[in-house]
């Protein structure tokens, strides 16, 4: 193993000053061209390929990223070690979290938004967080991990029914999941996760091969990678319709007016993230999605560019653009599959300089509202006088102080 590879091993040690001492390291070799912005990656605080803040930051910085946000799911446990990993590596960092509401008028009318598969679910961000510490937005946030987790359990459960009637061997235990992610903060991935490695132990133990036990339980031939092995799990086992799904308790998604107060709280921009293709039926007419995001009370945007195509992210862009509006662009990583960092549109001239543009908006609201001046939004959620052009030049001094030094 060479000198860098060991210490990018460190950045998964259970020990946080182990962590960033190596990422200290390995911050040297940083390449000092930085070109790109990603706001939008997991951790293992949510579920994703990295395995701590640091890494994903490293990750970003090796890659030459520019700007770059950490994006959790109903948490924001990760941003001080994400905070303290950007100062390491000099790379201008935008706190974030992500959250699911349920908006009820077109839940009612069938209508699919930036959730492909269920009408009126909506995936939200709050980016550019600047109050944690909100007693009442961590209090939501903890209730809303709790419905995760029970359900989460009850998955579990059956997963060990399943085992047992099948191969006659017990299932993952819940500890095998909650290890997987520092704060508790499970989701249906890190359920997958833990049923592949269970059969993988069996395997090891001389139960049967790893494919014969993976076609007894999950009830399809197991693929050659490991990423698709536990997409096999959640598709064949705890997808609605399967043997071990568990539904859902409808308190575990708020409305889009709770989950704005929760970013508020936060101190942090509520950001609709665009879904892309497949084109639903709430986002196939961009300017009368945007009147809907407007009307929620949403004034920023972000997109997936890998989930775009070329005019898609020109339509988006461009209504961005007439209303005033900063777009960021990110990559997710909140799969088992290591993908690049930096994608496709997001690297295209055409379309470069105005995800820079939002990113330093972005970065340039955190920055203003930790000093406590005015941001892009005001407490409110309402665009601030002037809060574009004073977020983007803030968010401009920025990212040159760190090209300077």
């Amino acid at each position: 193993m060479t000198d860098t590879a060991a210490l990018e091993e460190q950045l998964a040690d259970p020990l946080l000053d182990r962590r960033l001492a190596a990422l200290g390291e390995l911050a040297r070799s940083a390449p000092k061209a930085r070109r790109g912005t990603n706001l939008h990656v997991h951790s293992n605080h949510s579920f994703g390929v990295f395995r701590s803040p640091s890494e994903a930051a490293w990750n970003a910085a090796k890659a030459g990223v520019e700007a770059f946000g950490l994006n959790d799911f109903f948490t924001v446990a990760g941003h001080d070690e994400g905070q303290r990993a950007a100062r390491i590596l000099a790379l201008p960092t935008v706190t974030c979290l992500e959250c699911i509401a349920l908006d009820a008028t077109t839940a009612a009318a069938g209508t699919l938004i930036n959730d492909p598969a269920n009408p009126g679910k909506v995936y939200l961000c709050g980016k550019a967080v600047t109050n944690p510490g909100d007693a009442g937005a961590n209090r939501r946030l903890a209730e809303l991990r709790g419905h995760q987790e029970r359900r989460n359990r009850a998955l579990i459960a059956k997963v060990d029914e399943r085992f047992r009637a099948l191969i006659d061997r017990a299932g993952p235990l819940w500890d095998d999941v909650a290890v997987q992610t520092p704060a508790g903060n499970t989701t249906e991935r890190h359920v997958a996760r833990a049923v592949v490695r269970r059969l993988q132990v069996l395997a090891d133990e001389h139960v049967g091969t790893f494919d014969q036990l993976f076609a007894t339980v999950v009830g399809v031939a197991p693929k050659p990678l490991d990423a698709d092995r536990q997409n096999q799990v959640r598709a064949e086992l705890l997808k609605a319709g399967k043997s071990c799904y568990a539904p859902e308790d409808p308190a575990a998604f708020p409305d889009v007016a709770g989950l704005r107060t929760i970013f508020l709280g936060l101190g942090a921009i509520p950001v609709y993230p665009v879904l892309g293709n497949p084109i639903t039926g709430g986002e196939s007419d961009i300017p009368a999605l945007f009147a809907r995001i407007a009307s929620w009370g949403f004034h920023a945007v972000e997109l997936i560019p890998a989930r775009n195509t070329d005019d898609r992210v020109a339509a988006v862009l461009g209504e961005c653009q007439r209303r005033g509006w900063p777009v960021c662009d990110g990559t997710e990583h909140n799969t088992p599959a290591m993908e690049p960092m930096l994608t496709k549109w997001g690297m295209d001239e055409r379309f470069r300089p105005q995800f820079r543009e939002g990113a330093l908006v972005l970065l340039g609201h955190q920055a203003l509202r930790a000093r406590g001046e005015p941001g892009y939004i005001d407490a409110n959620g309402a665009p601030a006088a002037d809060g574009y052009r004073r977020c983007l030049a803030e968010g401009e001094r920025a990212v040159l102080a760190v090209a300077k030094a």
